[in-house]
């Protein structure tokens, strides 16, 4: 193992702990198991995990 492929495990380690590749996994998801319609956006996303969403129910 060479000195970059340990420092890009260790950098895919730290975005998975700080939870930066969610969105990621998200549009994974979603293009395998929903299909018909396209997946939200970045912003959409992080709206809605955040919390301040504005939502009509």
């Amino acid at each position: 193992m060479n000195l970059r492929h340990l420092l890009a495990r260790l950098w895919w380690y730290l975005r998975e702990l700080a939870g930066e590749t969610g969105y990621d996994h998200y549009v994974a998801h979603h293009r395998e198991h929903h299909t018909a319609g396209a997946p939200l956006t970045r912003r959409e996303y992080e709206r809605l995990k955040s919390g301040t969403a504005v939502r009509c129910c």
